[in-house]
């Protein structure tokens, strides 16, 4: 093997002083190596939401209406004052970490602190996620992302208390994250007057995100590193890594090289990585290679804060410190040989008291004991005893048919509906209760586009309707425990559909603490998954590839899952749905993105016909086609494809395609296309 040592310069302090500085809170939300300091006595961290208050856990502890999904479509708050809903209510000293929202509107959202009779913010509830004050005017902090969800990780400190109230109209769905520090701190609660140390420390955690994402966290000071290189034959493990003695790793670069790129998803899988920290003979990091470094399958590019995959190198810039060596070990269950390459940045302790930190852990697993059966729909990220941090998640989802599902009961609508619930210390309820996957993954509304900001990620898009891996990153707004972590996410769509769930959970741990997961077998983390193929047929438009251009109707959408039952009749699923309004004009123009050679061709449509459905004309360049029909007369849904007549096309530029609805007022007014089959 081949090993290089050097020394680079690195640092990074901490702060023992009594009083939170406002500055200091900001730091936290990249400092990484606070993570591995075991929680102080009161320190917590919590989580306001609008989930579904009909579930409950009554005074037996028999679990009621758990499955409850109604999150957002009545109001769901702590109380009510007036026509004001209370949405959140704190005790200070601690501060509000991160704010999301899928549907944000114009309501006015207030936040009183300590007491005061004004709010320190009043703003409606879109504001908070626009540089609507000099807090917010950081786009690396408070955003939208690429897939729809609303976040705002500004922190809002208080010394007493909080409380967040909201007027009527200010919209839906709503996570307020907080903190609360630990006995004997106190805080610099928020102003709106930002200081000039407060501006700075925004300022400069923004750049970091903006223009440095993929970079190492930790300021400059002393570190040594360490590189190495080593082929590794199939079925063999090598340890690539032994070190003697205390520190800690800092940074964690690896890559991989294999023979036929083709096969590198396999490869990412069925190599693993494993450590062990203090002559350990038990692993308390083990994860196929891919899934530690945050997405799967293969090789994703995206970057975070704490991890992340480029073009050269796999990262990871979690702190993980040992008191009496550490062991760093891949192991090849390819079945080709692979060579890897690692850069490691190993730090001293000096910063931490022996006794205070934590053993960094990361597994992986898929699918661990049932629950009982009052407890569906959870599906159980970790369950860990001991005092410690539960710092993130990685999960790959596999869900082939996109869509709807039956079998799920209240969250049949898509495999995202499941909420975290995570439980603190042996507490009764959840102190954490969310109200769907996407939110906890900082997204909204089902939206598979890629997207990558510094606590989270979403690095695949393959339409809901495949592969999806994404991650959450906690830092400011880490979850201590004194005792135990108890952390599930409800989980809706069963194995067999096939939706089926990998994940990896990092936490720090107390040395002693009790972390129960074990490795998993090649057969069991490789090709587990469920084929499913989608029917779709061949040469046609697909109605979701229509493009809609005006609408003078109702609401229209070209991302319209069919329902299930026609999932062998429907062309990839998915449908253009058109809803006509009998006081409007009711002309959909549409773009068809195909060009044609000039002339004369054939017509039809599959569409989908039942008692809601109306009468329509599909007009191209002028031409009126024959009517399309999807009314009948009795109960179900049926799919045909239709006739319509012949039309001239010619090239996409020129095509011009509208869809009028032709219906009476109290007749059916929707429209279903699947897809439009055009023939010379």
């Amino acid at each position: 093997m081949f090993l290089l040592v050097m020394v680079v310069f690195y640092s990074c302090g901490t702060s023992e002083e009594k009083e939170v500085a406002y500055e200091e809170v900001v730091r936290r939300l990249m400092d990484m190596k606070a993570l591995a300091k075991l929680p102080g006595h009161g320190e917590k961290s919590a989580m306001w939401s609008s989930y579904d208050r009909e579930s409950k856990i009554d005074e037996s502890g028999k679990f009621i209406n758990w499955d409850a999904n109604i999150d957002g479509l009545k109001p769901q708050y702590i109380r009510k004052e007036g026509d004001k809903e209370v949405l959140a209510e704190m005790e200070g000293p601690g501060a509000i970490v991160r704010i999301w929202s899928a549907s944000p509107a114009k309501g006015h959202v207030k936040i009183y602190i300590d007491g005061n009779e004004q709010p320190v913010i009043d703003l409606p509830f879109i504001d908070y996620f626009k540089p609507s004050i000099p807090a917010f005017e950081y786009p690396a902090l408070v955003y939208e992302t690429n897939a729809r969800g609303f976040n705002n990780y500004v922190p809002i400190t208080y010394n007493t208390s909080c409380k967040v109230v909201a007027d009527p109209g200010w919209g839906q769905y709503y996570h307020f994250n907080y903190i609360s520090f630990a006995d004997g701190k106190t805080t610099e609660s928020y102003t709106a007057e930002l200081s000039d140390n407060a501006r700075t420390a925004l300022k400069e955690v923004n750049d970091f995100f903006t223009h440095k994402m993929g970079n190492s966290p930790y300021q400059k000071g002393e570190f040594e590193s360490i590189r190495a290189k080593e082929k590794i034959p199939a079925g063999h493990a090598e340890n690539l890594l032994s070190i003697e003695g205390s520190g800690a790793i800092a940074s964690l670069k690896i890559r991989m090289d294999i023979k036929d790129e083709k096969k590198r998803a396999e490869a990412m899988r069925k190599v693993t990585i494993s450590m062990r920290w203090d002559g350990s003979n038990e692993d308390a990091v083990w994860a196929p290679l891919g899934d530690f470094f945050g997405s799967a399958p293969g090789k994703n590019l995206y970057k975070t804060l704490p991890m992340g995959m480029t073009e050269e190198w796999m990262y990871s810039y979690w702190y993980m410190p040992f008191e009496d060596g550490a062991e760093i070990t891949v192991t090849n269950d390819f079945d080709e040989d692979i060579e890897i390459f690692l850069e490691v940045e190993k730090d001293d302790l000096e910063d931490f008291n022996k006794d205070e930190i934590g053993r960094f852990h990361a597994k992986w697993h898929r699918d661990l004991k049932n629950l009982p059966k009052e407890r569906w729909p959870d599906w159980t990220l970790l369950e860990t005893q001991g005092s410690g941090r539960f710092v993130g998640t990685q999960l790959t989802v596999w869900n082939p048919k996109g869509g709807s599902c039956s079998l799920g009961g209240p969250g049949h609508w898509w495999w995202g509906e499941g909420d975290e619930k995570f439980f603190i210390d042996g507490e009764k309820f959840p102190s954490i209760f969310g109200t769907g996957t996407e939110d906890y993954f900082g997204y909204a509304w089902c939206d598979p586009t890629e997207f990558e900001q510094a606590f989270h990620s979403q690095s695949m898009d393959n339409d809901n309707m495949g592969y999806q891996p994404m991650n959450r990153w906690h830092i400011t707004d880490n979850i201590p425990f004194q005792q135990s972590f108890q952390g599930y996410l409800e989980k809706y769509f069963p194995n067999n559909w096939p939706t089926q769930y990998s994940t990896v959970v990092y936490w720090y741990l107390e040395p002693g603490g009790e972390d129960p997961l074990k490795r998993v077998a090649v057969k069991e983390r490789y090709g587990f998954e469920t084929p499913y193929e989608v029917y779709r047929e061949e040469g046609v438009v697909e109605g979701e590839e229509l493009a809609i251009e005006k609408n003078t109707g109702g609401w229209a959408t070209v991302d319209s899952w069919a329902n299930e039952k026609l999932y062998t009749a429907i062309s990839g699923h998915k449908v253009l749905l058109w809803n006509a309004a009998p006081e409007k004009d009711n002309e959909l123009d549409l773009r068809i993105p195909s060009d044609y050679e000039n002339g004369r061709y054939k017509v039809y449509a599959n569409v989908i016909k039942n008692k809601e459905g109306g009468e329509f004309i599909l007009v191209i360049n002028g031409e009126e086609m024959d009517p399309i029909d999807c009314f009948i007369d009795q109960e179900g849904i049926r799919v045909e494809e239709v006739y319509l007549g012949k039309a001239a096309l010619g090239d996409s530029e020129t095509n011009t395609i509208k869809l009028v609805w032709k219906g009476e007022k109290n007749k059916g007014r929707t429209l279903k296309i699947d897809y439009l089959k055009i023939q010379k």
